[in-house]
């Protein structure tokens, strides 16, 4: 064999070797057509690979999502509404089987156990007994539902679109949800509401393709059962109902006509059997329980604070924030295409409006839209009751989905009209659909805290003081695995307010986790709720939970004993200090107070000594200090419990509460018997408030002093343009207890609505502050030109007043000007009637002027009666008299300037006939009298 090194060699690219020439012999024919057959056939092959992936990708993708939720499953905590929602579910059951009828005395007999019914019969055919395989069970199953709410997603989103990977986006757009995949293993209320309601909206598009009756029985059992869940899913019976009634109407014989009251009617008896037996409570007397239900669930009468953007909201006031709370808890990139799928659906119905009637996929796309708009507009417009952010209406992400999935279809198909292809698009939402894949594993287990890039996630704290965080404490179950790490052996006595969360831990770990009360719990699980901000746990934080830089829970030990040296030391010196001095109380407790702090010791110190709540009453220098929910009582309601502020160290018990920086008259402080509601002990302490105040209360009195008063009585009245001020000294507590009497007359009486002053009465501890002996209160007045005061005070119990006095204000240049130029006004035309005064009617008013004038002239009381053209403009009370009578004082609407005297009184705006006008002292004849006819 000639050496390759010696010979020209030859490459043959078909057979990929090295030949020699002289040996070299073409391959056969045969296998030549068989690649090139293969060449040929490889797009083919390619493509329908492709469309095979596809077709299984979502039930692929629906599997993984199934391997990940088992993988998962035991990270979650319990809500606080579980165990009761069992409870209720036990009774129901206990109330079909006939062995009590206890539920019917229930308090939450009202609320829906069409899924907690199924929950506890799983439960009980599994003989399950330990909590924690009866909660992971739950979990397991609430998610499983939540699993076939996504794909039920996907097989709508192929049944409207044909297209497999449009399928697969939709079910990726359900999933990928952070804050509902979560609530998707706890929230056995909301999310089972969302899966049904996508099933639901499945059936329904299934029963109108298929127009047989058996489909539209099975979707009004699925909407009677979702009915039965929550009533909201009358919403849906109504939309098939009135797309029944457009199909009837536009039917082309009769014979079709009947074909739709057959379904419609088989539709109804199903919905109606399905809520029935989805709801035991209506058993006995269906239609009366189904009005009650509905009664309580719209208008439910349990009001509670939601914070929103530092504000809390009550319930029946937070519907109008739900579309802010959607926005900013969904992922961006589903925002954005549900507004694109919107924006084209409103295109489409716009250039084809009758397609919304007659076009199957349009007009269900356009029930799509409706059911994201109408519930929001209903719950808003309502009034209704909603609570914990958006969570009643999560249902709402299920038609979003789909709105989102043609959105994604119109861009796609822009994009393929366009340079790029459809590529773009579906590049575009992958790489969102990883951002949000990426936000829930980077947040696992706390994804129902999510938030997106519209609110503002690096500033620490930010997010907890301005919304509702953890209200469910499902994170807690984590504060209690870290105490079982950290203190492995021995009972672990714990004060939290998720304790639920301990019954799903194994029963080791449960048998070791002991939850007190406040007063003999060693560690504490501190909710670190908004209102809390500027209030801290005394008590030293072992460890905290933070999501974006937000506190979710704290772990604070409050028994030392168990904790590090370091850590307990310096609160051993501490009680060192204050053992060293001198209380200013001694009761139960020691209680020490300075201007930084109140500090209560006992030792030695047992559980029933710190047990009642610690009361903590303080009053300032001046109300404006106080948060305006407490300036009604007065002083500030800085109460605690032990838990919150309180240690035990070395057999005693030490609690530090912080004051506000504001001047402080004095604090109240003592313990108090919850259960009991009576006061264990009390006691008042003088703090003599912090000296740069004292300084500048003592800087505006010695300001005001040497200024005139306008009125110098029990108190010193001084008026500048924006304020009345009064001053007493010396003054004693009996001179400031009786209510300041403040009534201010406007130049022009339309400044006012309702009386003819502005009542601005005040009580001393709203505007008031004292001074080494002094009194000192500031009120302001208002903007609009004032013509005088009454100031005062009296007593409202005994319904009299101690002293009052009228000041004039009209040397204000801006009132003299406007009633001098007033006057010059009326002097150029001719009055309407001349007598003891001038009357001038004018288009909006009647105005009385003389000069010279006396105050005698004003005495009397004014008349000015106006007939109406038409008598339905009088109010009903007036009708028989056949005139409105506005009759007033001259103090309500006059003024005494340069020896002239002129008042001005408002005719309405209805047309009037004629007025009449004159003076009267009351019990006796009118002084004089005059009627003028008006043009009007």
């Amino acid at each position: 064999m000639p050496n390759k090194d010696q010979h020209n060699l030859i490459y043959d690219r078909r057979t990929l070797n090295w030949i020699y020439p002289e040996l070299y012999v073409m391959p056969t024919r045969p296998l030549v057509r068989r690649a090139d057959a293969c060449r040929a056939r490889w797009p083919a092959f390619r493509k329908t690979a492709v469309a095979g992936v596809a077709a299984r990708s979502a039930w692929l993708a629906g599997a993984l999502f199934v391997l990940a939720g088992l993988a998962v499953l035991d990270d979650y905590g319990v809500g606080e509404d579980a165990a009761r929602n069992r409870y209720t579910a036990s009774l129901n059951l206990d109330y079909v089987l006939g062995r009590s009828e206890t539920l019917l005395s229930y308090q939450y007999r009202l609320y829906s156990v069409a899924f907690e019914l199924p929950l506890l019969l799983a439960e009980r055919l599994l003989n399950l007994q330990d909590s924690r395989a009866i909660y992971l069970g739950r979990h397991l199953l609430t998610h499983l539902l939540f699993l076939a709410g996504g794909l039920a997603c996907a097989a709508l989103a192929f049944r409207l679109y044909r297209n497999r990977l449009l399928a697969l986006c939709a079910l990726s757009l359900f999933l990928l949800h952070p804050r509902l995949y979560a609530h998707s293993f706890f929230n056995a209320k909301d999310l089972p509401f969302l899966s049904l309601f996508m099933l639901t909206l499945l059936l329904i598009h299934r029963a109108f393709r298929r127009e047989t009756g058996a489909a539209f029985a099975l979707c009004g059992a699925g909407i009677g059962l979702l009915t039965g869940l929550r009533l909201t899913g009358l919403l849906l019976c109504g939309a098939v109902l009135a797309l029944r009634t457009c199909d009837f109407v536009g039917a082309a014989d009769w014979a079709v006509r009947r074909r739709i009251l057959g379904t419609g009617g088989l539709f109804v008896l199903t919905c109606a059997l399905a809520l029935y037996a989805a709801s035991p409570y209506f058993w006995g007397d269906p239609v009366t329980r189904f009005v009650e239900v509905f009664a309580y669930m719209s208008k439910h009468p349990r009001l509670i604070p939601n914070l929103f953007r530092e504000t809390l909201v009550l319930s029946r006031e937070a519907p109008a924030y739900v579309p802010v709370w959607f926005a900013i808890t969904a992922p961006p990139g589903a925002l954005l295409l549900g507004a694109a799928g919107a924006a084209a659906l409103v295109q489409r119905g716009l250039r084809a409006p009758g397609a919304l009637v007659r076009n199957t996929r349009l007009r269900f796309e356009g029930l799509l839209l409706a059911c994201c708009i109408l519930p929001t507009l209903a719950v808003i417009l309502l009034g209704a009751t909603l609570y914990n952010g958006w969570r009643h209406l999560y249902f709402l992400y299920a038609p979003f989905c789909l709105l989102a999935t043609d959105g994604l279809r119109a861009l796609a198909a822009g994009c393929r009209r366009g340079r790029g292809g459809a590529g773009w698009a579906y590049g575009l939402a992958g790489w969102t659909a990883t951002a949000t894949l990426g936000a829930m594993v980077a947040l696992h287990p706390d994804q129902h805290l999510y938030f997106n890039f519209l609110e503002d996630r690096a500033t620490p704290e930010r997010l907890r003081i301005r919304y509702d965080f953890d209200y469910w404490e499902v994170s807690y179950r984590k504060a209690l695995e870290f105490l079982l790490a950290q203190y492995p052996e021995g009972p672990l006595y714990v004060h939290a307010q998720g304790s639920l969360n301990r019954e799903i831990l194994p029963a080791t770990d449960r048998q070791r986790i002991v939850i007190a009360d406040a007063g003999r719990a060693d560690f504490h699980i501190a909710q670190y709720r908004a209102w809390w901000q500027g209030a801290p746990p005394y008590a030293p934080v072992i460890h905290a939970r933070k999501v974006y830089g937000n506190t979710v829970f704290a772990v604070t030990a409050a028994n030392l004993e168990r904790t590090a040296a370091a850590v307990a030391a310096p609160y051993r010196a501490a009680y060192r200090a204050l053992s060293a001095g001198a209380p200013v109380v001694r009761d139960r407790f020691d209680v020490y107070v300075d201007a930084q702090a109140v500090r209560w010791v006992r030792t030695p110190c047992g559980f029933e000594d710190a047990a009642p709540r610690f009361v903590l009453h303080v009053t300032p220098m001046q109300a404006q200090d106080l948060p305006a929910n407490q300036r009604g009582a007065g002083f500030d309601n800085l109460s605690f419990d032990f838990a919150q502020r309180g240690v035990r160290v070395d057999g005693a018990c030490l609690a530090v509460a912080p004051l506000p920086a504001y001047p402080i008259q004095h604090v109240r402080v003592g313990q108090w018997l919850t259960g009991e509601k009576r006061m264990l002990w009390q006691a008042d302490v003088r703090v003599p408030p912090a000296s740069p105040a004292a300084r500048a209360y003592g800087a505006a009195y010695r300001t005001l002093a040497p200024q005139t008063t306008l009125h110098q009585g029990p108190f010193a009245i001084y008026v500048t343009r924006s304020t009345v001020t009064l001053a007493r000294a010396p003054c004693t507590e009996a001179d400031i207890q009786p209510r300041f009497l403040l009534h201010a007359l406007p130049a022009n009486p339309r400044d006012l609505t309702g009386l003819p002053f502005a009542d601005r009465g005040f009580h001393f501890f709203a505007r008031g502050v004292r001074v080494a002996d002094a009194c000192l209160a500031a009120m302001p007045l208002p903007a609009w030109p004032l013509r005088y005061l009454a100031v005062g005070q009296q007593r409202p119990e005994a319904e009299r007043t101690l002293w009052q006095v009228d000041l004039p204000l009209l040397t204000a240049p801006r009132a003299a000007d406007a009633y001098r130029a007033a006057y010059r006004d009326l002097m150029t035309v001719v009055p309407a009637h001349r007598g003891i005064f001038d009357v001038y009617v004018m288009a909006d008013a009647v105005a009385y002027a003389k000069a010279p004038c006396a105050e005698a002239d004003t005495q009397p009381r004014f008349i000015l009666h106006v007939v109406p053209v038409r008598a339905r403009d009088l109010p009903p009370n007036r009708r028989r008299a056949g005139f409105a009578n506005r009759d007033f004082e001259f103090a309500w609407q006059g003024a005494h300037f340069d020896g002239a005297c002129l008042a001005r009184a408002t005719l309405p705006a209805y047309p009037v006939a004629r007025v009449r006008v004159g003076q009267f002292r009351p019990g006796a004849d009118p002084l004089w009298l005059a009627e003028i006819p008006l043009a009007r």
